[in-house]
């Protein structure tokens, strides 16, 4: 797996508008759980964009990363048997990481986040689709309307982004696939969200199962 820092990626180019409707997910699906989570344990960091905002609305948050030129507060790669502090954190929140390495070790470390956290887990994986999406928006109706078609791109191999090992919707990967390898690793699905504007992202609230294991 290659380092973030290595790709000479600027916060400028990372920050795309795309990014950015993806930050406004990842806040308001942590802030919809409203006073069960306090403390947030991120894993995966580029820059502090969501770790700042967390803290400046009153969550206690922590950092983890495998590159040390981030700083994160801990150091931790998925692939190993790596441990973490168990009942500390209310929500662990990962998005677009685990797709960083082969599935099999993303499975495994399912399962060791859900030993792990509380109460939550939070992620976002690629879903990779040909897609057509549609927006109405006019200054009197309000909110927009949205219309979006995709169809998974079952017949290809070959992720968008070069450094994924997989992506869903890929053959091999159906989406149904990847929700039975959640609930297999011991969690609940909470929430399923994608955006129509940017459905590259699909977005995952993952409540820990008491009963499982």
């Amino acid at each position: 797996m290659q380092l973030i820092t290595s790709l000479d990626i600027r916060n400028s180019e990372y920050l795309s508008k795309n990014r950015l409707i993806s930050y406004h997910h990842q806040l308001r699906l942590i802030f919809s759980l409203g006073n069960q989570v306090k403390n947030v344990l991120e894993i995966g960091i580029f820059n502090s964009l969501l770790t700042d905002l967390l803290k400046n609305n009153g969550y206690n948050v922590s950092t983890a990363d495998v590159d040390p030129n981030l700083k994160p507060d801990m150091i931790l790669d998925l692939t190993t048997d790596f441990s973490l502090p168990t009942n500390k954190f209310d929500a662990i929140v990962l998005f677009q990481v685990l797709e960083h390495f082969p599935y099999e070790q993303s499975e495994q470390a399912l399962k060791k986040l859900a030993q792990a956290t509380k109460k939550f887990l939070v992620i976002s994986i690629p879903y990779c689709t040909q897609y057509l999406s549609l927006q109405i928006k006019t200054s009197f109706s309000g909110r927009p309307r949205h219309l979006l078609l995709n169809v998974p791109k079952f017949w290809s191999t070959t992720p968008v982004c070069n450094e994924h090992y997989w992506e869903m919707g890929l053959k091999g990967y159906p989406k149904k696939r990847i929700l039975n390898s959640v609930v297999n690793a011991g969690f609940i699905i909470k929430q399923e969200y994608i955006d129509p504007t940017y459905p590259y992202h699909y977005f995952l609230v993952l409540e820990k199962n008491s009963h499982s294991g």
